[in-house]
C-alpha cells in the first residue's frame, strides 16, 4: 500500500480517535498535574457544575489538529522504516523488536513539530476556570520562552517515544496472529474485511489491548511530562524526583485510570478507522486490477 495512503489512514484515525477520547484526556491531565485534588468522579461533577460540558473539551481543536498531522508523520515513517527493515531482512515479517525500534524512531521524528502544541493543550486543560485561553495560546506558541518550554518538555520522549513503539508493535503481533488463525481456519475475506485486514470490531479490541499495555509500561514518564508541560516542574527529571519525594512510588501512577480510558478509547477507534480505511483502499485497488 502506498506510503502516503497509509499515512492518511493513520492521520484520519488519529484525528477521530483523539476527538472521541478527549474528555478522558482532560481528566487525566487535571489529575496528573494535581490541578484538582479530588477523584475522577468528583472532578467530573465539579467541572460540569462550574463550567459545563465545554470544560471537558477545552483545547480540543488544537489537540485534534496536532493528532492529524502527528499521526500522518508517524505512520508515514513507521511504514517506511518497516518496509525498509523487511527488505533488508529478506522480505519476511518484521520482528516485534524491529517494530518497536521503527515506532520509536518514527515518534522521535514527529516530536519537535508536536510538543509545543501538546504543551499548550496541557496548559489549557490544567488552567483554572477564569484563565484566559487566548493568553495561554499566545504565550505557548507565539513567544520564545513558551516555545522553548514546550520543546524542553519533549525531553521526556527520549523514553516516552517507546510508548507508540510498544503500541503499534503489539498491535501488529496480535493482528498477524488473528490473520494467521483466519487463514488456517480457511475463513475468506468479507465485504467489510478483506483477507489481509481485520474486521472493525476486532481492530477495535486489539487496539485497546495494545494501548493498555503500552500505557501501563510508560505512564510514570507521562505524568512527569504533564507536570513539566503544565509549568509545575522545570524538566522531566525534576518532576519525576519531586513526585517520588512528595507522593511516593504510587504517585507516579496518579491519573492512570482516566489515561487508560482515554488511551484505550483513542487507540481502539484509531486502529478501527485505520483498518476500515485500509480495507476500502485495498478493495478499490483489487476492483481496478480486475
Amino acid at each position: 500500500m502506498d506510503l502516503v495512503a497509509e499515512a492518511v489512514t493513520g492521520s484520519i484515525g488519529g484525528f477521530v480517535g483523539r476527538s472521541v477520547a478527549y474528555p478522558f484526556d482532560t481528566l487525566k491531565v487535571k489529575l496528573a498535574t494535581k490541578a484538582a485534588n479530588t477523584g475522577a468522579a468528583e472532578l467530573i461533577r465539579r467541572l460540569l457544575h462550574e463550567e459545563g460540558i465545554g470544560a471537558l473539551y477545552r483545547g480540543l481543536p488544537f489537540s485534534a489538529l496536532e493528532a492529524l498531522y502527528q499521526k500522518f508523520i508517524y505512520v508515514f515513517f513507521y511504514s517506511f522504516l518497516k518496509n525498509s527493515y523487511s527488505r533488508l531482512a529478506g522480505g519476511g515479517p518484521v520482528s516485534a523488536m524491529g517494530s518497536v525500534t521503527c515506532g520509536y524512531l518514527s515518534e522521535m521524528v514527529s516530536v519537535p513539530l508536536c510538543v509545543p502544541f501538546e504543551a499548550m493543550v496541557v496548559q489549557l486543560q490544567s488552567a483554572p476556570p477564569g484563565a484566559s485561553q487566548l493568553a495561554i495560546v499566545r504565550s505557548a506558541l507565539l513567544t520564545r520562552s513558551g516555545l522553548l518550554a514546550g520543546l524542553r518538555s519533549g525531553q521526556a520522549y527520549i523514553l516516552l517515544a517507546l510508548k507508540p513503539g510498544f503500541e503499534f508493535a503489539l498491535f501488529d503481533v496480535l493482528k498477524r496472529a488473528v490473520l494467521a488463525r483466519k487463514c488456517r481456519d480457511g475463513e475468506p475475506g468479507s465485504a467489510s474485511s478483506p483477507p489481509d485486514s481485520l474486521a472493525p470490531a476486532m481492530a477495535f479490541w486489539l487496539g485497546a489491548a495494545a494501548r493498555a499495555v503500552a500505557t501501563v509500561l510508560t505512564f510514570p514518564i507521562s505524568r512527569a511530562k504533564a507536570l513539566t508541560q503544565a509549568g509545575l516542574a522545570t524538566n522531566t527529571v525534576f518532576a519525576f524526583r519531586r513526585v517520588l519525594a512528595q507522593e511516593g512510588a504510587m504517585g507516579l501512577y496518579s491519573g492512570l485510570a482516566p489515561e487508560l480510558f482515554r488511551g484505550m478509547t483513542q487507540a481502539a477507534v484509531m486502529f478501527m478507522v485505520m483498518e476500515h480505511l485500509r480495507a476500502m483502499v485495498r478493495r478499490r485497488l483489487l476492483t481496478e486490477k480486475a
